[in-house]
């Protein structure tokens, strides 16, 4: 793409997605590129999303994440379309509609691009999806797996389900469809639960152990970066901070290894871990 002289850049999610995080840090790292390849005048970027609003991130936003998410843009010089549907996906453009607050298109839009990256709508695994059907309960109608508070499935008690695959419901109804995203240290914590849950029921109990779907999450911006802290993921929150600095930046570049390390090592928690998080309040299952 470089080479070839750069050219118009689209980003952004289709309707239904989820993980909205992975593009803004992919336009603004890709700004952050450009300009130090000297190319960034003849690459404009358009961010498009089903998002009511920039920084919603389908958590119905999470502190100012608007305010600073919009104020990043423009000062990168980004625009962007909310509350839009993408059409069709073409080598040279995209094809988008806009939507007013009902859902109901407004506008059609063509926006030229010779480098296009949008998140899909994600679903269930084929596999589990075709073994049962939306009416067993097993499964909701894109799939994802059905589950309790324990991570259990509501239908067969020996089962249990954690990760991007089980089903969560939109954290907010949105003219167009917004998914719940599915972080890192919220799966940490589904994972926690489930393993104890099991571990209950080896020893003839219930199931006790409730993960608290906390989300920590660190944006890389290329040249800056972005942390948000949601306690519980889902409104309404006990705890809600949003940050933006370089510092952030270099944050996750520590992270990246540090966690790569603990993978490694298989330790996904090492104490001095979870002894600094839980200083912060930042703990994988609720308190019993």
């Amino acid at each position: 793409f470089c080479a070839n002289g750069g050219g118009p850049i689209v980003v952004g999610a289709v309707q239904g997605a989820s993980c909205f995080g992975p593009a803004y840090e992919f336009a603004t790292i890709m700004d952050t590129d450009l300009k130090k390849r000297g190319l960034r005048d003849k690459c404009p970027i358009t961010f498009v999303t089903p998002e009511p609003y920039i920084g919603h991130l389908g958590l119905g936003g999470v502190g100012d994440s608007k305010g600073l998410l919009e104020s990043e843009f423009r000062h990168r010089h980004i625009k962007w379309h909310t509350n839009s549907k993408v059409d069709k996906v073409e080598a040279d453009k995209v094809s988008i509609s806009e939507c007013d607050d009902n859902g109901e298109v407004v506008k059609r839009v063509e926006i030229a691009s010779k480098h296009t990256m949008l998140l899909p709508a994600f679903k269930g695994v084929d596999t589990v999806a075709n073994l049962a059907d939306v009416a067993s309960g097993f499964v909701n109608p894109r799939g994802f797996v059905m589950v309790n508070e324990y991570q259990q499935s509501p239908v067969q008690d020996n089962i249990f389900s954690l990760g991007v695959n089980i089903a969560i419901p939109p954290v907010e109804a949105t003219p167009i469809m917004c998914g719940t995203p599915k972080t890192g240290y919220m799966i940490e914590s589904m994972v926690t639960a489930v393993v104890h849950n099991i571990e209950d029921m080896i020893n003839d109990k219930p199931p006790s152990n409730i993960p608290t779907w906390n989300a920590v999450c660190i944006a890389d911006m290329g040249d800056t970066g972005a942390a948000f802290v949601a306690m519980p993921q889902i409104p309404p929150r006990n705890v809600t901070w949003a940050k933006k600095g370089k510092i952030m930046h270099l944050a996750k570049i520590a992270f990246e290894k540090f966690f790569i390390r603990n993978m490694k090592t298989g330790n996904s928690e090492p104490a001095y871990q979870k002894y600094i998080f839980k200083m912060l309040g930042i703990e994988r299952l609720k308190k019993k």
